[in-house]
Order: structure tokens, then sequence, then C-alpha cells
């Protein structure tokens, strides 16, 4: 995307993004976003809206970020793509990508959903870059989701939440009357072929309990399980190790050395795409 198609989406997505500071509406000047009490933020020259304030996790880093545009870019997680789509409503408009990465999922539903538009948001300066260019009809921002959603009261009509954090009160906030938040989260065995030998972290025991009590006040009103075995080659086994958390702590050039000692290896996707209302 040319640097004015960028703008030209972040300023479409002006209709749902909100200040992060007192949630007011934002309008652009030049460079600027700005809301009626004096908050102003940058816009990247990438096209992103720079909405962190005060001091925020790093998050994803660029070298996380590329490992996992690569990985998604060679379908391994192709069936969880069609699984969210599925779950969003035809009928949508307005779609927020919470936790995006670099928008491949929003840029998957806005393919399948020609009507609609939407705003990828993610704390790492890097995922909005990427995110700022993945779709004609998407834009992006960077905030700090674990402050506060930085979109308007009862703006979208669905929210996606793949693999993120998740806050069911600002959630229920921003959801315009019949909207919808799809979240994507891993079953016990998603995974679990990269736990021994690069010793990554299991899914949580009590996951299910802690995800209904963040969810609140919305509840499931659909359930769909997402299960594939692809083998992946070394270089899409490290990624899928890299891309993650254990990016941040694990040296990648052990990584991929022992991905490459280690050969093709088959794994296991499984997750659950769970569509929640009010």
């Amino acid at each position: 995307m040319t640097a004015p198609e960028r703008l030209a989406a972040l300023d479409a997505a002006l209709a749902v993004l909100a200040c992060p500071v007192c949630l007011e509406p934002l309008a652009r000047d030049g460079s600027v976003l700005a809301c009626a009490a004096g908050h102003a933020f940058d816009v990247a020259r990438q096209g992103y809206a720079a909405l962190a304030t005060g001091s925020t996790v790093p998050g994803d880093t660029t070298a996380m970020v590329r490992d996992r545009i690569d990985f998604l870019a060679a379908g391994h997680y192709r069936p969880i793509a069609e699984a969210v789509v599925a779950a969003v409503p035809e009928e949508a408009r307005w779609i927020a990508d919470l936790a995006s990465g670099p928008g491949a999922y929003l840029a998957a539903v806005l393919v399948a959903r020609p009507a609609a538009r939407g705003v990828a948001i993610d704390v790492s300066a890097a995922a909005a870059r990427a995110a700022a260019g993945v779709h004609p009809r998407g834009a992006a921002a960077r905030a700090d989701l674990r402050r506060r959603v930085p979109l308007r009261g009862a703006s979208v009509d669905a929210a996606l939440v793949v693999f993120g954090p998740r806050d069911g009160a600002e959630l229920d906030r921003v959801l315009a009357p019949d909207g919808v938040v799809v979240v994507v989260v891993p079953e016990p065995e998603h995974l679990a072929e990269l736990r021994e030998p690069f010793g990554t972290l299991a899914v949580a025991p009590d996951k299910e309990r802690r995800l209904a009590d963040r969810m609140r006040p919305l509840r499931v009103v659909q359930e769909a399980r997402v299960t594939a075995h692809p083998v992946l080659p070394p270089a899409d086994v490290a990624r899928a190790v890299l891309m993650g958390p254990n990016g941040h702590h694990l040296a990648a050039y052990a990584v991929r050395e022992s991905a490459a000692a280690l050969g093709p290896l088959p794994i296991t996707i499984a997750v659950r795409v769970l569509r929640f209302a009010r």
C-alpha cells in the first residue's frame, strides 16, 4: 500500500478510534491526531496511529513479527483464519483486531467481507508497522490494550482476539448493540511437540475458568474446534517457537540450529474459536 492509501485507511478508522486518555473522538491534522481535550498523538510515517501512552510493555520485536508473517504466509494456520472468518457475521461493517500482531486475521476477514472496514491494534511498533499495510480497508494503531481499548463506545460490530489478552468489560463497551467478539484459545495439545525440544510453555490448566472470568459480562454463543496436523520444515519449526513469547528470551540462532537438527516435524494445531456476545 502507498502512503496516501494508508492515511486514507486511517482517516476512515477515525470513525471508531478514540483518544486513549479520555476516549473522545480523534481528528487528524497532518501527522498529528488530537481530541477536543487537547491530547495529541503522532501518526507514524508508516501510517499507523501511535496511541501508546506512558510506559508500555515492548511487545513483539521486529524479528518476532517477521517470523510470524512468514509462518502465517506458509498457510499452517489457515484453518484457524477460516474459522475466524466464519465466526464474523456477514453484516459486520467495522472489525477491530486486538493484539493483532501483523494483522493477518483482520486481512482475512476484510477479504471475505468486502463491505467491511477494520483496524488492527497492538502494543508492538513492529506489529503496527506491518498491520498498517495489510489491507486497503484496514488501518492500524499502536496502543497498550492493558490500559484501555482506544475505540469509541458501541463502535465495532466484531472484535477479534486471537491468542491475545481479553477484558470483557472493555469489549462490552466498544461493541455495537449486536456486536460479537471472536476469541481464539489454544487447547492443551496445541504445539505440544515443541515443548520438550524447545522448552515452550504449556497451556495453563485453569485457562477455561480464567477465560470465562475475564470475558464477563459477555457469554459464549458459538464454539468451533479447529485441529490440523501439518509437518513443518525446520525453518517453520523455528518460526513457531520464536514468533511467540519465547522469542523474547531464547537465542534465535540456537533455536534454528536445534530445529535444523530435528528435521521436518509433525505438529498438532488445536484451538477453539469462540464467539461471545451479550
